[in-house]
């Protein structure tokens, strides 16, 4: 973190925000900021602070939520100091994606005390980002039952990770996934629209649509979403071109 609105934004959160990094995005033109958020640290005023405006349906809304909702746009917010971009408001759409202000494009997560943004000014382009803790006990138990089909929960015991990161990888990736074609698709789509074509590699996976989206986005149609893992948790991302 050395990039000075990144060294403002952590001081400004007292705490609240930590380990706020730049990622290399493999994407031309578009940034990816990442971080660690502490919700014992969280305090109301800390909205004033960032000088982010917390919205009128959070007010009542229990702390957890209001401190994930902070941490994501601060996330914005970062990234837009990092695309010289001036800061703006990020509001949200019926479906609770962001919406974004004109002339910018991406995507926020946050999960279990970690949060990233992905954002470029490249419009004709749609983004997709998740963060997901390496799951475990009901949690892995429900990705394998709700989110994974046979073959490819087959697939993840094989690669480079262990099994529980691979089947966290494809549920993050999947997620990714809805976030990127989502303003294409118009409308929602389960994980058995998109299935694990192989095990996970080093830093990418591959998944491919198992039904027609739209003409543009028929069955069979591949993705390739890029990770990192960190110890305790996994984040993916993708940019697909907008028709």
């Amino acid at each position: 973190m050395t990039h000075a609105p990144l060294i403002d934004i952590h001081t400004r959160s007292e705490g609240f925000l930590s380990k706020i990094d730049i990622e290399d995005s493999r994407s031309p033109g578009a940034v990816l900021v990442t971080a660690s958020f502490h919700p014992g640290a969280f305090a109301q005023s800390l909205f004033d602070s960032l000088h982010i405006v917390c919205p009128t349906h959070l007010l009542g809304a229990v702390e957890k939520r209001r401190a994930e909702y902070l941490a994501g746009r601060a996330m914005a917010r970062a990234a837009m100091a990092l695309l010289d971009h001036p800061p703006a408001r990020v509001t949200t759409e019926p479906g609770r994606a962001p919406l974004w202000p004109k002339g910018l494009s991406g995507s926020i997560s946050h999960a279990r005390g970690r949060c990233a943004c992905l954002l470029s000014r490249d419009t004709t382009r749609s983004y997709g980002v998740d963060t997901e803790a390496i799951a475990s006990g009901r949690s892995l138990n429900a990705i394998l039952s709700e989110t994974l089909n046979a073959t490819e929960r087959d697939r993840i015991t094989q690669g480079p990770f262990p099994s529980a990161t691979n089947a966290t990888l494809a549920f993050s990736a999947k997620e990714t996934l809805f976030k990127a074609l989502f303003p294409q698709v118009g409308h929602h789509f389960g994980f058995d629209a998109a299935e694990l074509t192989e095990a996970p590699g080093h830093s990418s996976l591959t998944l491919a649509l198992t039904t027609d989206l739209t003409e543009i986005l028929p069955t069979g149609r591949r993705f390739e979403i890029q990770h990192r893992l960190t110890g305790t948790h996994v984040l993916t991302w993708l940019s697909v071109p907008i028709a």
